[in-house]
């Protein structure tokens, strides 16, 4: 697969706001012909799209996610020692499992690191019992209500890759659904974000978040500030992509799903900007299910190279590490060579 694919420059961005489409949630349940139409164009096209969740079904989800942006609120305002308590050292279980310190990313700005700072809590915990990953201290208090998220998303995101996987034509074990099965072990994560801004922040981190491509298949995201730019189909472009109020959710694709389809179905830069006039202070938390292949799922990456989904997930995460020169070099962290999509201090609009 090519990876020569134009980019937009590193502070290309314009402030204008993406036209994303709107994909029903209910339709998608119900197996509208149409729907499914609509979203493999999304999902071929942008690789983003907003799901409108407005059904009764999903009652209870969009409960799950208001009360776990309240929770993020106080879980990040605790003190730095108490949620270092929750850092797993082993790198595998890291990448999956508990708090996750800002400034150990390089950022979005040359010669600083990444702003973020996340509590990750692994699907398997709740999928499968047997799992000997150890769910955070700090948010037992949410078990309960982290778990029907994670399961309620699952389903979510199985049922989107189903019905892209009958638009594709896709037959048997080839289907995407069948490479996320919940009874099989995965990365799947659902992570709870905080982003301060720069005033609350270390001179040599930046605000937001790094320029990036997914590593997984399905991202679910609902976020409370503006900041996420998306780079348009065309690669010419940063825009803005609204937070999802109401009953929508932003879904986006991920790496995995684009190496299994050859390309059929678009992985989407996106970072975490400032934006002038909407997100020029305080802080901006995000609530996220990255749906991730099942561990022995096998893909090949865009220089030709095989991967199982663990294994990407585990070397690219350890690329975000990489300074920017060193990112450079290949498409892991981006899609692209020697492009990082760096942002410069005031060029948000």
């Amino acid at each position: 697969m090519s990876h020569s694919k134009s980019a937009p420059s590193e502070d290309s961005t314009s402030g204008e706001i993406a036209d994303l489409p709107v994909i029903s949630f209910p339709k998608l349940l119900d197996n509208d012909p149409e729907e499914s139409s609509k979203l493999f164009s999304a999902c071929s096209g942008w690789g983003f799209f907003y799901l409108d969740l407005a059904s009764s079904e999903a009652d209870s989800y969009r409960a799950s996610v208001n009360s776990l942006q309240g929770f993020a609120v106080d879980y990040f305002g605790r003190p730095v020692e108490e949620k270092l308590k929750d850092v797993n050292a082993a790198w595998e279980t890291f990448n999956v499992c508990g708090y996750k310190p800002r400034s150990l990313d390089t950022g979005n700005v040359q010669g600083k690191k990444d702003g973020c700072e996340g509590l990750r809590l692994p699907a398997d915990v709740f999928l499968l019992p047997e799992s000997d990953l150890r769910f955070p201290l700090g948010a037992h208090a949410f078990r309960e209500t982290v778990g029907s998220f994670v399961e309620q998303s699952h389903a979510i995101g199985t049922l989107i890759l189903n019905r892209l996987s009958t638009s594709l034509g896709l037959h048997g074990p080839a289907r995407l659904e069948n490479c996320h099965r919940a009874d099989r072990p995965s990365t799947s994560t659902a992570v709870l974000q905080h982003y301060p801004f720069e005033a609350s922040l270390p001179a040599d981190t930046s605000t937001g978040h790094f320029t990036h491509t997914d590593t997984g298949s399905v991202t679910i995201l609902f976020n409370t500030e503006w900041g996420l730019q998306v780079c348009s189909p065309d690669g010419e472009e940063w825009q803005y992509v609204p937070p999802a109020k109401g009953t929508r959710a932003i879904v986006n694709m991920g790496d995995t799903v684009k190496f299994l389809t050859e390309g059929r179905l678009k992985s989407c830069l996106h970072r975490v900007v400032p934006c002038h006039d909407r997100w020029s202070g305080g802080s901006r938390y995000a609530t996220i299910f990255f749906l991730r292949a099942n561990n022995e799922v096998e893909f090949e990456d865009l220089e030709g190279q095989r991967w199982n989904a663990r294994d990407w997930l585990n070397r690219k995460f350890l690329n975000y590490r990489s300074p920017h020169e060193v990112q450079k070099l290949s498409p892991m962290a981006t899609g692209r060579v020697g492009f990082v999509g760096l942002w410069e201090t005031g060029m948000a609009t």
